[in-house]
């Protein structure tokens, strides 16, 4: 069925750019059935136009050209597709072999809407150009981008593992220490990239990917946004004041398209998401978008240790700190969380929540001490 689809849209082309007719084409169709029904390989459809003299090879190669542009093929030189195996907001991802490593790989190919314009074609490339800059373990490699018979295609590193939005639909809520290995390791993962300038803009639970191994991976950097002397810079293909991300993470300064989110809109988007880990639901549960982030902007957090009891005092604390809806009271940089986070993980407690217990103390009513609540002193019958 994919090949008559593909067969339909090349001579469609062909006829389109004036270089054939419907009855020439027609004619090749009829011919390529014959030979499978002999048993003979058959060759493809521009080939036998070539032979029969119905198109030059300059020909062919304009339409395969316009046939990927259009989405009519994922043929990609130098790859060969193993087979889809996701849909993203932009296009799809295949699984493939890239031949001159001999290793396998994972291919975004920018959808055919998207690849007719500019502005979705940089927003492309940036993504591509924003992994080239980062390399390590716990972010997705980019290995090759570029263009090829008209598909925009972008080749990283393949993982084989579930991601944490898969795992989270599958069982609900992760063990604390499990969520907490997680995010540690995200956690180290957005501070290469708070160093090297970039703000991924899109945490979620479907952009973490955990491999048999334990190895979790932050993956998807199409929102990214390039830091430039401190600042960040506005994307190609982002309307100023367009809120970005998704709707159940997004942080109060994305939903309210903020021009100048930094990192920290990340750690109150994985805050977000170790929310949904330890709890097993959204911080923010509603029907609409809408909903989702009018609360994300106004309704107070629920602390996630009172929708699940076996959440520790300190990982609440960690979190709630993470999802303060005011960008300065969260933590200020990937470094400032990962030490808490370390220290949680080694039965510590945090310094701020040393002295949020201390404060707690100090305020509460004494109680008076009575002379019958001194030590020692018993009741006498009368």
């Amino acid at each position: 069925m994919a090949e008559e689809r593909q067969n339909l849209h090349f001579g469609a082309i062909a006829i389109k750019l004036g270089f054939t007719t419907l009855e020439r084409v027609d004619e090749c169709v009829r011919l390529q059935e014959r030979m499978k029904q002999m048993g003979v390989a058959p060759q493809k459809l521009g080939q036998i136009m070539v032979a029969k003299g119905y198109l030059s090879e300059e020909q062919v190669r304009e339409i395969f050209k316009a046939q990927g542009i259009q989405g009519g093929h994922t043929h990609i030189v130098g790859y060969k597709i193993l087979g889809k195996i996701g849909q993203g907001a932009m296009g799809s991802i295949y699984k493939a072999l890239q031949i001159s490593m001999d290793r396998v790989v994972a291919i975004k190919v920018l959808a055919a809407r998207y690849a007719q314009n500019e502005q979705f074609r940089e927003r492309f490339l940036r993504e591509a150009r924003a992994v080239a800059r980062l390399n390590h373990p716990n972010i997705i490699q980019g290995y090759d981008v570029g263009e090829s018979n008209g598909v925009h295609y972008f080749a990283m590193e393949y993982v084989d593992g579930p991601t944490i939005g898969e795992l989270l639909k599958r069982g609900g809520a992760l063990d604390e220490k499990r969520a907490l290995d997680i995010v540690v390791q995200i956690s180290r993962a957005l501070n290469h990239a708070y160093q090297n300038g970039i703000i991924h803009r899109d945490i979620k639970p479907d952009n973490i990917i955990r491999t048999r191994d334990g190895v979790a991976k932050l993956c998807d950097l199409g929102l990214a946004k390039i830091a430039s002397d401190g600042l960040s810079e506005a994307p190609a293909g982002t309307r100023p004041g367009a809120s970005m991300g998704t709707p159940y993470y997004i942080s109060p300064e994305q939903a309210r398209g903020e021009p100048d989110v930094d990192t920290r809109s990340d750690l109150y988007s994985l805050g977000a998401s170790f929310y949904h880990m330890v709890v097993g639901d959204v911080p923010f549960p509603a029907e609409t978008a809408a909903v989702v982030i009018s609360k994300h902007l106004t309704e107070p957090l629920t602390p996630p240790r009172q929708r699940n009891a076996l959440v520790s005092p300190a990982m609440d604390y960690v979190i709630c700190k993470m999802m303060e809806k005011a960008r300065e009271d969260r933590y200020q940089t990937p470094g400032e969380l990962l030490r808490d986070l370390e220290t949680v993980a080694t039965g510590g407690v945090p310094d701020g929540f040393q002295r949020q217990i201390e404060a707690r103390s100090a305020t509460a009513p004494k109680l008076r001490r009575s002379r019958f609540l001194r030590p020692g002193r018993r009741f006498r019958r009368r």
